[in-house]
């Protein structure tokens, strides 16, 4: 009945999860499309599609975008990468705009419906500001992805990019 820990059962090779090295390769935290491994001779990691480097810190297990301004981290826990948590007072900030953004809009236009009903029973109204909700909610969350910088919305702003360079590049040689 007394079970004891055992620091070896529940090392990180033990059950069976990768520990963050220079000799592995990782998906990447930032797009979730390439692949992070060593560039020789350097202390750091670099995705091979989206080109951005981070340092690494072997002892905490933790990555850092290193070629942004904006100070971005991951946690590696032996299957896959989590955000560092942060304290970030813009963080409130940007989640306050984009609320007010999306709902203030939106609540003047259902309260100006209600309290000046359209002389027709026509679905306009509603259709408005259901237009309104959508859009503005498109906006809140391209804000929050720019700021977030989340996987899917980074691999697809790349993708979109190369799209664009290939179809509007001059070969004209």
């Amino acid at each position: 009945m007394d079970e004891r820990y055992d620091s070896e059962a529940s090392s990180p090779q033990a059950i069976g999860r990768k520990v963050l090295s220079y000799e592995e390769t990782y998906r990447c935290p930032a797009c979730a499309s390439g692949e992070l491994s060593a560039i020789a001779l350097m202390d750091i990691f670099a995705c091979d599609f989206c080109r951005h480097m981070f340092s690494a810190n072997l002892e905490n297990q933790s990555v850092h975008l290193a070629d942004s301004l904006q100070p971005m981290g991951w946690q590696w826990n032996g299957w896959r990468w989590q955000t560092a948590q942060q304290s970030d007072t813009a963080a409130v900030v940007i989640w306050a705009f984009t609320l007010g953004l999306t709902l203030a809009p939106v609540g003047i236009i259902a309260l100006s419906n209600y309290v000046f009903p359209p002389l027709d029973s026509t679905g306009f109204p509603h259709m408005w500001t259901a237009l309104t909700l959508g859009s503005h909610s498109t906006i809140s969350i391209w804000l929050l992805a720019e700021y977030y910088r989340w996987p899917w919305y980074i691999s697809s702003r790349i993708r979109l990019n190369r799209l664009r360079e290939r179809l509007f590049s001059s070969d004209d040689a």
